[in-house]
């Protein structure tokens, strides 16, 4: 078996996980580190990289009916493919912006703009990705701005406080699968199923930009409208977002070339290098997955891969916090606070955010990466963070994001330097 009893990887196989990546412990500029800001941006694949520089070397344009034209295409509608296996999605369509925030404002646009209705509903636990969109087009279209807030215990939005804000009236429902911030996941099925005994018609856009990389996707469970992501938080470049849409969302009046099908969504020519590079992407959760299962069916290694890494990404949640080979855990530190877990830990990441005693967040994270070595991010009152943290009641927090990649020894390393790093 590649799983330990406790979840972990094992040694060996977690060595075989990390060789695919590029600068996985070090890179050019500090040299060696341990990266706990797979938030900001996970470690890419070496495969990815290659494929990235193979890719870009051609320089045929899509559609020009010669042997290197038909391959950009070939290679594009295998990464639209690879999408649709990722989510899980035998309906609707995938859509390419260069963002997942662009995807999530162009579906949020088109469903305010032609769907009636007089508010939207979303969380103050938001990425700006939903926030600033849905806040712009409730002023826009004159809707009504409605904000579930927070509960600081849990570092969550109850699923109640989303539904109690849903009415006959609503004419959006937009929230993260999983917080970027305090790591919570929301029982999407649950609060949509709910939301649509309130409003069975009631059209559903989620952000999961930070829960897609870890955990497992099936678009058509949700039965959601729009499912978002940003392939640079999955191993992959940037440049890129994706979108699954539903029939319904496609055929939504958008803007979109002269002549068209009206369910395209492209506006120009898409660069095909970021399609086969999420190809990849889907290549190494098969790898990954084919260690747990004997299957060979592509998305059986998906769901077995996710499946592995949840388990995984848990069991380093549960030590960071309660501690590992005897070094004490977060929760052990008197002058460490960790933002509310109440509810227990299976239905998080390993992401969370943290204050130290007399010291901001941004001149902790500077002493972690100047005296230790660890990337970690100090998220303060800015266009990114303030909604959350105002929610929190914090002024600014640390933030750790871990990925499969990550090891027990890293951990260790990490909640060593916490014990040490007290106010000057």
């Amino acid at each position: 078996m590649y799983q330990h009893e406790n979840g972990l990887f094992t040694t060996d196989f977690l060595e075989k996980i990390r060789d695919k990546f590029l600068y996985v412990d070090w890179d050019p500029y500090t040299g060696q580190r341990i990266y706990f800001e797979a938030s900001g941006g996970s470690l890419r694949l070496k495969s990815v990289l290659d494929t990235m520089a193979r890719e870009t070397a051609l320089p045929d344009e899509l559609f020009r009916y010669n042997p290197a034209s038909d391959h950009t295409v070939e290679v594009m509608n295998k990464g639209i493919e690879d999408v649709k296996l990722f989510v899980g999605a035998k309906n609707g369509y995938i859509i390419s912006t260069n963002s997942a925030t662009h995807a999530m404002a162009r579906v949020i646009e088109a469903i305010t703009a032609h769907i009636p209705g007089k508010n939207i509903v979303t969380t103050q636990l938001e990425h700006p990705a939903v926030l600033s969109s849905t806040k712009y087009f409730a002023e826009l279209r004159g809707l009504e701005w409605r904000v579930a807030p927070i509960d600081k215990e849990s570092s969550s939005v109850p699923p109640e406080a989303i539904l109690e804000r849903i009415d006959q009236d609503t004419c959006l429902l937009a929230f993260q699968h999983a917080s970027n911030q305090t790591g919570i996941i929301n029982d999407v099925k649950y609060i949509v199923q709910e939301a649509r005994r309130i409003k069975p018609d009631l059209h559903v856009l989620v952000d999961a930009v930070q829960y897609a990389p870890h955990g497992h996707i099936d678009v058509e469970d949700l039965d959601v409208d729009a499912y978002a992501f940003g392939p640079y938080k999955a191993y992959c470049v940037k440049g890129i977002g994706f979108s699954y849409i539903s029939e319904r969302v496609a055929k939504l009046p958008h803007l979109k070339l002269i002549g068209k099908p009206e369910t395209d969504w492209v506006l120009g020519s898409p660069a095909p290098q970021p399609f086969a590079c999420w190809s990849a992407v889907i290549d190494y959760l098969c790898w990954l997955g084919s260690h747990f299962t004997s299957s060979s069916d592509r998305r059986d290694q998906i769901v077995t891969a996710k499946k592995a890494i949840t388990k995984h990404m848990q069991a380093l949640l549960h030590q960071i916090l309660y501690g590992n080979d005897g070094v004490p855990g977060l929760n052990d530190l008197d002058h460490v606070t960790v933002c509310g877990m109440k509810g227990g830990l299976e239905q998080r990441l390993c992401i969370f955010l943290f204050q130290l005693a007399g010291m901001n967040a941004t001149e902790a994270m500077n002493r972690y990466n100047q005296e230790f070595h660890i990337r970690l991010a100090a998220r303060v009152r800015d266009s990114y963070s303030t909604y959350p943290l105002e929610g929190l009641d914090w002024s600014d927090a640390v933030r750790l994001s871990a990925a499969h990649y990550n090891t027990p020894e890293e951990v260790v390393a990490f909640l060593e330097a916490t014990a040490a790093l007290k106010a000057k």
